[in-house]
């Protein structure tokens, strides 16, 4: 067992917290049961209330998950996205993982939705090629990825090899090159439908992100939105200070 740190003036509670969490990460591993929560408070002198309060927090964040008459085990650890990657500037964990198996959910030519329409800036209705894929990994989804692409664009897109990531196929058959994107990432609560493809309850947490890439001349190439199970991934990104430009008055 790990020692309570913090003083007195940090809840009893929150310093278990913090014990746990090191036992967690540094002593165990994904799969191991944790001590009861009577075990807990005898070995800390804790009431289980408190003792409750620390552990369930914990399975809040994702640490640890409750199995119903079996007790409270420690959660495969998230896997590492890098919001950037060196290999090509829009890959991402959906493309780039070893281990995970990409399925083809559906492939079809719809009218555009109007929030689709304004992002990729064609009118409302027009024919869009629809792509979405179910990222699995350890036999089960944790990833849904949508993509949108004005038919006008590539027309023959759905009869091309479609099982390689969109940004590569675009470039290596169509010669559609994207030079910037821009994307933003936001936590939502799973709706009924995707909660079901993913097999998670109903408002379980998501990671949305959501992709606009351009090319040269500014025209937008795709709109993509993926949701990732906030219970499997964690996202990264390696920051580094850049050259100092000079800021000069005008006038």
């Amino acid at each position: 067992m790990r020692p309570l740190r913090g003083g007195p003036a940090v809840p009893l509670w929150l310093q278990l917290k913090h014990a746990l969490r090191d036992l967690v990460s540094f002593d165990l591993r994904p799969g191991d049961r944790i001590p009861t929560e009577a075990e807990l408070g005898a070995h800390y002198g804790l009431s289980r209330i408190t003792v409750r309060q620390a552990v369930t927090s914990l399975v809040e964040e994702g640490l640890l998950h409750r199995q119903q008459g079996r007790g409270t085990f420690v959660r495969a650890r998230r896997q590492d996205a890098p919001l950037s990657d060196p290999g090509h500037f829009l890959a991402t964990a959906f493309d780039r993982d070893p281990k995970a198996d990409i399925r083809l959910h559906e492939a079809e030519t719809v009218p555009c939705p109007d929030w689709v329409a304004e992002r990729l800036g064609i009118a409302a209705d027009a024919p869009v090629h629809k792509l979405r894929r179910l990222l699995h990994r350890d036999g089960g989804p944790v990833a849904i990825r949508t993509s949108f692409i004005a038919a006008a664009l590539v027309p023959e897109l759905l009869k091309a090899p479609i099982d390689e990531p969109l940004h590569l196929l675009l470039e290596s058959v169509f010669g559609l090159e994207a030079v910037e994107a821009q994307e933003r990432l936001e936590v939502i609560g799973a709706d009924a439908w995707r909660a079901g493809l993913l097999g998670l309850p109903e408002h379980a947490p998501l990671v949305l992100t959501e992709r606009v890439a351009f090319d040269a001349a500014g025209r937008a190439l795709e709109c993509t939105r993926t949701y990732y199970r906030a219970d499997t991934f964690s996202f990264t990104r390696r920051l580094r200070r850049g050259e100092l430009r000079s800021i000069r008055p005008r006038g």
